[in-house]
């Protein structure tokens, strides 16, 4: 890795495109994309990431009343995202040996891109249309469409992880499944916990 100022141009635009162009892999064929994404060595891109994810936080707090800086919000969620991924790497590297944990930071950081795209459209709507809606014709099909939206962003999500889990453990779907039933085993009584405390009333995941 160029360290000099050129290089790092360099790398940051290359880890953008690559970013950019795997979102759009894990949109039309997150099978294959995932698998390559297991294999990744480039930090760069986790950084790009990790910095959306940032910026988001830091456009959401402006715009409800929050506890909390978004800074320290951003600290919870590496919190969580860590805590989550030593979690399948410690329970998978039982029955699997020689396990990389960057394939698992790597495939859960871009197993993010339906959170994202969610909290974020949900952002824009708040702006676009406040609270309170009505339940007219109009706010029904929107409800209606932004219920649809958000299911199929949560299939999207749950196949990502699934496949996220699945390429960095190298276990079956058996094994993926009892991993990811004891990992909300702990998760729901975490997200009670923030929720209770306004730090996340939906947990950012």
């Amino acid at each position: 890795m160029d360290f000099s100022k050129h290089g790092f141009t360099v790398d940051l635009l290359s880890s953008f495109v690559l970013v950019v162009r795997n979102f759009f892999l894990l949109t039309f064929f997150p099978y294959k994309a995932m698998r390559k994404i297991a294999e990744g060595k480039d930090y760069w891109q986790i950084g790009i990431i990790f910095s959306l994810v940032f910026i988001y936080f830091k456009f959401a707090y402006f715009l409800r009343d929050k506890p909390y800086p978004a800074t320290f919000i951003f600290f919870v969620f590496l919190l969580h995202f860590f805590l989550s991924v030593f979690f399948f790497y410690f329970l998978s590297s039982i029955a699997k040996k020689n396990l990389k944990i960057s394939s698992f930071i790597f495939t859960f950081s871009y197993a993010l891109l339906p959170t994202l795209i969610w909290f974020s459209t949900t952002s824009v709507l708040f702006i676009v249309l406040p609270p309170p809606r009505t339940f007219s014709l109009t706010g029904g099909a929107f409800t209606i469409f932004f219920t649809a939206y958000s299911l199929s962003l949560l299939a999207w999500k749950v196949i990502l992880v699934y496949l996220a889990i699945r390429f960095s453990t190298k276990l079956n779907f058996y094994r993926v499944v009892y991993l990811m039933i004891l990992y909300f085993a702990w998760f729901i009584p975490y997200s009670v916990l923030l929720y209770y405390n306004r730090i996340f009333r939906i947990p950012f995941i």
